[in-house]
């Protein structure tokens, strides 16, 4: 069931549970019903789900109850007021809501990206070849970050991405293009290009630039979190000395 779905069979419960109670609830009471199943429903969707069901809830409620009854006419000017509250009211918690699961998930990655860091230093160091070296990288993004990842490496004088996983489409390359001449990351979770699905991070060596890391979130939402962006930029700064280590070895 979509989380539509789910928004509707809970306003559909409150309205059969508000018909019920009502000879002994007031019109007031019932209003809390639905403010009640919208915070539910707000604690597992994302915010434009919530934002629909607050508005339906108000549609339900006038409906079904306010007099007089089914229909969307109301007898009782004082009663548009109290749509206005309920609606405002429904809207604070589902932001409050949205709130708390960002924060949530950001304080996971950020747990997972530090209890990572240190495993992916070793493995890194015990890396032999480039080959190795990216595939560190790219199996400890994944357990950090809950994402896929990407190296492009400067060759012959242009980025082209390393490892396996076939050629990649022109727009990201032109994205990690703009990194890698920027010096600056871009993409999701920055000021520049943040509608992109992926971050593009410059790999910085002791000597210079080397190429880009694109981290691809499964959950975007995660990479609002400030901790979250200083430790992507800690792994790529770790990928980058790995990456320079194993070419000067080469």
């Amino acid at each position: 069931m979509t989380n539509y779905g789910r928004a509707v069979l809970v306003l559909v419960l409150c309205t059969a549970l508000g018909t019920a109670v009502l000879q002994w609830l007031s019109i007031t009471d019932v209003a809390m019903l639905y403010l009640l199943g919208v915070g539910l429903i707000a604690s597992w969707v994302p915010r434009r789900q919530a934002i629909v069901a607050a508005v339906l809830s108000v549609a339900l409620f006038d409906f079904f109850f306010v007099p007089p009854r089914f229909t969307f006419a109301v007898a009782d000017l004082h009663y548009v007021f109290t749509f206005g509250v309920m609606l405002v009211t429904a809207l604070a918690i589902s932001r409050l809501a949205e709130r708390v699961r960002i924060e949530a998930r950001a304080a996971d990655t950020r747990e997972r990206g530090t209890a990572a860091l240190y495993p992916m230093l070793g493995d890194l160091v015990d890396a032999k070849s480039l080959d190795d070296v990216i595939a560190v990288i790219g199996r400890h993004v994944q357990t950090a970050f809950g994402a896929a990842s990407r190296v492009f490496l400067r060759w012959d004088g242009a980025l082209a991405p390393a490892g396996t996983g076939g050629q990649e489409s022109e727009s990201r390359l032109r994205l990690a293009e703009s990194a890698y001449q920027s010096w600056e990351s871009l993409g999701r979770g920055t000021k520049n290009f943040p509608e992109a699905d992926a971050q593009y991070l410059p790999l910085v060596g002791s000597h210079g630039r080397l190429g880009v890391l694109a981290v691809h979130p499964d959950d975007p939402a995660r990479f609002e979190d400030p901790a979250v962006q200083w430790l992507l930029q800690t792994f790529a700064a770790q990928a980058a000395l790995a990456i320079e280590r194993v070419r000067a070895v080469r």
